[in-house]
């Protein structure tokens, strides 16, 4: 929730996009955006949870916390094929969130950090090597944040 939140507001991709978009492009493209934040999860989950609940799948409390409830009411009607798409889904989410927020915490570095304060003078493979720098010291250290989060019982359901 606090992923999502630090996205929507204060994601410095969101912005580029925006500052390098024509201002009528822009606003559309953030409406439609916006739209499709809330209405594509909330059909999906809509659709599938009551589809399993219709189709009386036998799924535990534990489960269903865990969250496969879609996972299964996919599996039960659309075969490997709905596993597969749920995959798809959720790796595409992921490898999109985990992109954008490599691409803002490295601009905001290297441009409002490092040009700003360390090296005014900084040329382009100067800015292009703190960036690669910073997306991979910042992955890593977000894949220390997941394990310890993890290893200490936290996840979306505690």
């Amino acid at each position: 929730m606090i992923g999502n939140l630090g996205t929507v507001i204060v994601d410095q991709s969101y912005w580029q996009s925006a500052i390098a978009a024509r201002p009528n492009a822009a606003a559309k493209g953030f409406y439609l955006g916006g739209i499709c934040w809330f209405s594509i999860p909330f059909s999906l989950a809509t659709a599938l949870g009551l589809s399993a609940v219709s189709l009386l799948l036998p799924i535990t409390k534990t489960e269903a916390q865990a969250g496969l409830v879609p996972a299964a009411a996919a599996v039960h009607l659309l075969g490997t094929g709905g596993s597969a798409a749920i995959l798809i889904m959720l790796f595409m989410a992921i490898v999109s969130s985990g992109s954008s927020e490599c691409v803002a915490v490295s601009s905001l570095v290297a441009y409002d950090i490092y040009r700003e304060y360390v090296n005014p003078n900084a040329t382009g493979k100067d800015i292009l090597r703190v960036t690669r720098f910073t997306i991979v010291f910042f992955g890593m250290g977000m894949g220390v944040v997941v394990i310890t989060l993890h290893t200490l019982g936290l996840h979306m359901g505690w």
